[in-house]
């Protein structure tokens, strides 16, 4: 029977509070001071936000790949799956994010915010009128792949077009009659997530007892094989639940001597983790 890894992590956010709009804080339709709070994002929308600016590796990547977040990393930030997967689709109909599912080892859905798509397209496609076309009318299109029938019936693409998007990235075959809709470099994305995936669990299950402290892993020299930094696959092993957030609490009252290094682990944080891997972060 299959096992999986235990992580313990800091809370990064403490009590959360709920923040509810109908406008999205990223796509500019804030006008005035009266739709200031109605700007305000949602959960999720903040927590892509907080996984931009702050775990994806910004200045590794602008020239080859936009900011590319997993939907594994937002499930850390919001335990509650079903809510992060419906706020997930309101932002896309709003044309606020792109989500794609990207097929290689395995698949993994990731988010674009549909600014930074546009800007990388933009960058990395032939100037022709196919992808400003293509651009507009992707929100049309909500699901992560679209039929070949569609895009020829419906919206009226050629078949030199839809060869031209192929040859850009913009779309991968699927089938004979569909394509998974995609972004340039995504290949290359997988590469080096896969291989920097591989490395962390590697680095974890080699250490003594299976245990490391958080700030150990992320402290790490392993820049050559994971790229998008260790943060960014921490993230994303607590949210595929490879790895299991056993958040661990100091039972002891402090003293002169006590420190984030020697925490004690507790009856709780013991009791929750599985014998594969425990990786302790410091609360």
């Amino acid at each position: 029977m299959s096992k999986r890894v235990s992580i313990v992590l800091p809370d990064f956010y403490g009590q959360r509070k709920k923040l509810k709009g109908n406008h999205s804080i990223s796509s500019g339709n804030c006008l005035g001071k009266n739709e200031l709070f109605e700007c305000l994002p949602t959960d999720t929308e903040a927590g892509l936000i907080y996984l931009k600016n702050r775990v994806f590796p910004l200045t590794k990547f602008e020239d080859m790949l936009p900011p590319i977040l997993l939907v594994n990393q937002v499930y850390t930030i919001i335990s509650n799956k079903t809510a992060v997967d419906k706020e997930l689709n309101l932002l896309q109909s709003k044309g606020v994010i792109r989500v794609f599912k990207l097929v290689g080892a395995e698949t993994v859905l990731v988010v674009i915010f549909f600014k930074d798509l546009t800007e990388h397209v933009i960058k990395h496609c032939p100037e022709k009128p196919v992808i400003n076309r293509f651009l507009k009318i992707l929100p049309q299109v909500q699901d992560v792949i679209v039929e070949k029938r569609f895009l020829r019936e419906e919206l009226g693409f050629l078949e030199q077009e839809i060869s031209d998007l192929v040859g850009c990235g913009m779309l991968t075959l699927r089938s004979a009659a569909s394509y998974w809709l995609s972004f340039p470099n995504s290949g290359e994305f997988l590469r080096i997530y896969f291989k920097g995936r591989k490395s962390v669990l590697g680095t974890i299950k080699k250490s003594k007892f299976s245990e490391i402290l958080q700030p150990e892993l992320e402290d790490r020299n392993l820049d050559k094989s994971v790229k998008l930094g260790i943060k960014y696959h921490i993230h994303d092993l607590i949210g595929a639940e490879l790895v299991k957030w056993a958040r661990q609490i100091d039972v002891s009252p402090p003293t002169e001597s006590s420190s984030p290094s020697n925490v004690s682990s507790g009856a709780e944080s013991r009791g929750m983790l599985a014998p594969r891997v425990e990786v302790r972060g410091c609360s």
